[in-house]
């Protein structure tokens, strides 16, 4: 598991790279074929099979951010066998494992994540060299260069676990296929930024950091945060026999035992 340091001199953030550990959830009892995978392992279950990487991240990416950090972070699943209807769990954890609950925090999670349109290209519109404020990066959505918190074009934000704020759900908007060169590989994000412009408040609240506020105004922590952790799972069920994509979903949703709402 890859964790993000801090640096308190630097304003430096704790992040956790995506810990893409294997999990499975099977049960003799499902009429469906379907897939759970993560970046280090391949599950295949009858007809279909998914991987799920991040071939732009490498160890240490993630340690010391500050305020102006960039970083790439594609989490790209591919399509390797059959075709199937995919989705993407995101979970947004504490550093000590447990689940974000507090709404501020969570946003301030999300705000970080953009889906860059040119992706892959040589050209692409955020630039790892360069610092972003908000209104940078508000700019470049607007524009429709990047996307605010995933790929709007491949996927479709399907709602959270109910009672679990902090597990999210992304629905892939096509059967996903292996033998389709459109649809066989799929980008949820491409890329981590923290604006430069976030303050002590900001950065305390994402590090999970307690604060308060001196009578001198200064912002201070009270109890030091352990960091976050994202964790993301590629979940596929297989295309044949379902009627639609979304009596599909309901049915990965009854395989996994969770409700979307």
């Amino acid at each position: 598991m890859k964790q993000f340091t801090a640096n308190k001199k630097a304003l430096a953030l704790t992040l956790l790279a995506l810990a893409l550990t294997a999990l499975m959830a099977w049960a003799v009892t499902l009429a469906f074929f379907t897939d759970y995978d993560e970046v280090e392992n391949v599950f295949t279950l009858g007809k279909i099979k998914v991987s799920l990487e991040e071939p732009g991240w490498t160890d240490g990416d993630g340690l010391d951010l500050v305020p102006g950090s960039v970083r790439e972070k594609d989490p790209t699943v591919t399509a390797l066998e059959g075709q199937s209807y995919m989705r993407i769990r995101m979970e947004l954890l504490d550093g000590d494992g447990t689940l974000i609950t507090d709404p501020a925090r969570i946003d301030l999670i999300l705000a970080t994540l953009f889906y860059d349109t040119a992706y892959g290209s040589t050209s692409p519109h955020i630039v790892g060299a360069e610092n972003y404020a908000t209104t940078d990066l508000a700019a470049l959505v607007a524009a429709n260069k990047v996307y605010a918190e995933y790929n709007k074009d491949d996927f479709t934000f399907a709602g959270r676990e109910v009672g679990k704020p902090g597990v999210r759900y992304y629905n892939y908007r096509y059967i996903f296929d292996t033998d389709d060169p459109a649809h066989d590989t799929a980008v949820l994000f491409t890329t981590v930024v923290i604006p430069k412009d976030w303050a002590n408040a900001e950065v305390f609240t994402l590090h999970g950091s307690t604060y308060e506020t001196t009578p001198a105004g200064s912002v201070e922590v009270v109890e030091e945060g352990k960091g976050y952790r994202i964790v993301l799972k590629a979940e596929a069920i297989q295309a044949a026999e379902m009627p639609s994509a979304e009596a599909a979903f309901e049915a990965l949703n009854d395989a996994t035992g969770v409700t979307i709402g």
